[in-house]
């Protein structure tokens, strides 16, 4: 496409592909057991043979398919098997990922320096990469999510509605991983408002391009429902609708309620009347320190000294992408008091375009300063190695564990775990080990003699749930047939139950 493909930027593009494949088979060759949500979306995919619907049921995020359709049908292309599929489809998006976010760096300047650093500093993204080896459609959202940018850059450059097109297509397919895709969608257009040099007829002319296709597909899902009134609710469409509809009075009532509790149990008869004031600012400084050590320490502080050096200025594009960001994830917070550090990438990966640029002001002052940019590459890497590595404790013996109920239990005999890893490789709970997940997950239910109705139990003990389980196996009072653990000493221990 005009604009964005460059033959001369071909080897950076080609050497940061080579690199992202590599990385995506050295995290994916490492890993040994399968994250929960992987379990959900291969599941869901093994689903999909039978219908949509039945997929859709498996877990909770296989209500929103398209990721566990994709695998699907990538394994029935290539006949892979399920998981080697998945795998395939995320490093297929990571690579796409990665070579969005040169193409965003390329759009303000063509200096090769600058986009090698690119390069570098999206490939030593840390958290980026520590999450390449999961099976989740976050990989989908982010790679569609960068293009979405990259084409409103050049939209908002020349006007061309090719561009304007393929920013909603890209944004489109978003939404069909994250439903906040759709956020973007109807969010952004309306930066165009804030063109002030522009005349209002060419900024409504510019808004109505962003929304063609928008216009296009809520015309179609208002025919839809109209044609079929029973299928109101699709996905998690609904849970949009409710958002948009009562979102916000739902985080002013639920913040109420945190500060009432903070006030009548944490702070004293003095200083309750400032319990809000107390909780905006502990989830304000929440907020910053997940920012902070999603982004890194480094990243943080070149994103900082990019600012402050105006190296790259903040153009309406992407000042819209962060709002937006910061929209959805602050909103998150307040509502759920909580976050997963995947939630934060998105936003991480637009404050990563300013990187390249406060790497290429170092080099500038290479002459006269050395170490500034020494160090800073210096910390990249050092920050880098551990997604790219893994320096934590193995989990292999969940796998291992799980591995020998497969083999070593009859096909009918009862099992039970306390860890959704151990049960999925066990082979015993096909379509229901989410459900029996929910029930097995408080071990002090089957205490007082029911863990006898199960012919095997396969349980979890570790620092955060030993005090829950000891009593348990004080109750059993049998040493257990097998015990698989790694070196920090977690362990799964497999008891047989003897028949009377």
């Amino acid at each position: 496409m005009p604009g964005i493909l460059n033959r001369n930027h071909a080897p950076i593009y080609f050497v940061a592909a080579v690199l992202s494949v590599l990385l995506s088979i050295w995290v994916g060759a490492r890993e040994t057991v399968l994250n929960p949500d992987a379990i959900c979306y291969l599941q869901s995919a093994a689903g999909v043979s039978h219908g949509i619907k039945t997929a859709m049921r498996v877990c909770g995020q296989a209500m929103w398919p398209f990721y566990s359709i994709l695998i699907y049908a990538v394994s029935r292309a290539t006949f892979f098997s399920l998981t080697f599929s998945a795998y395939l489809l995320n490093g297929f998006f990571s690579l796409l990922s990665v070579l969005a976010f040169i193409s965003i760096t390329r759009f303000f300047t063509d200096k090769k320096s600058v986009l090698w650093f690119s390069a570098a500093v999206i490939l030593l993204s840390h958290e980026f990469d520590a999450v390449r080896y999961y099976i989740i459609r976050d990989h989908g959202f982010w790679a569609f999510y960068l293009l979405s940018i990259v084409f409103s850059l050049y939209y908002f450059k020349n006007r061309s509605i090719t561009y304007a097109f393929f920013w909603s297509l890209s944004l489109v397919v978003a939404t069909l991983f994250r439903i906040e895709g759709a956020v973007f969608l109807l969010a952004l257009p309306f930066v165009t408002f804030f063109e002030t040099k522009q005349t209002l007829a060419r900024r409504i002319k510019a808004f109505l391009q962003l929304n063609t296709v928008t216009f296009a597909i809520i015309v179609f899902l208002l025919t839809w429902i109209f044609l079929h009134p029973t299928l109101r609710e699709i996905g998690r469409l609904g849970e949009l609708r409710f958002q948009l509809e009562h979102g916000f009075a739902a985080l002013i009532q639920n913040f109420n309620l945190k500060a009432g509790a903070l006030g009548s149990v944490v702070l004293g008869p003095d200083s309750a009347h400032d319990a809000k004031w107390i909780l905006l600012i502990m989830l304000a400084g929440w907020y910053l320190v997940s920012i902070v050590s999603n982004l890194s320490l480094v990243y943080s502080v070149l994103v900082i000294y990019a600012w402050i050096k105006k190296s790259l200025k903040i153009n309406l594009v992407l000042a819209g992408y962060l709002f937006v960001n910061v929209l959805i994830t602050s909103a998150f917070l307040v509502e759920h008091f909580f976050f997963s550090k995947r939630y934060l990438i998105a936003l991480s990966l637009v404050l990563m375009i300013f990187v390249p640029f406060a790497l290429e002001t170092l080099r500038e002052e290479y002459r006269t300063k050395k170490w500034p940019l020494v160090l800073a590459l210096f910390f990249m890497v050092i920050s880098s190695l551990g997604g790219i590595f893994d320096f934590g404790y193995s989990k292999r013996y969940i796998y291992d564990a799980g591995h020998w109920l497969a083999l070593n239990t009859p096909s009918d005999a009862r099992i039970y775990s306390n860890n959704i890893q151990v049960m999925y490789y066990s082979g015993r709970f096909g379509d229901s080990v989410f459900a029996k997940e929910a029930e097995f997950a408080d071990v002090t239910k089957i205490a007082h003699s029911a863990w006898k109705q199960y012919d095997y139990l396969a349980l979890l003990m570790n620092s955060k749930n030993s005090s829950q389980v000891k009593p348990l196996l004080e109750e059993i009072g049998a040493q257990p047939i097998e015990v698989f653990m790694n070196k920090r000493g977690d362990q799964i221990r497999i008891y047989r139950r003897l028949k009377a």
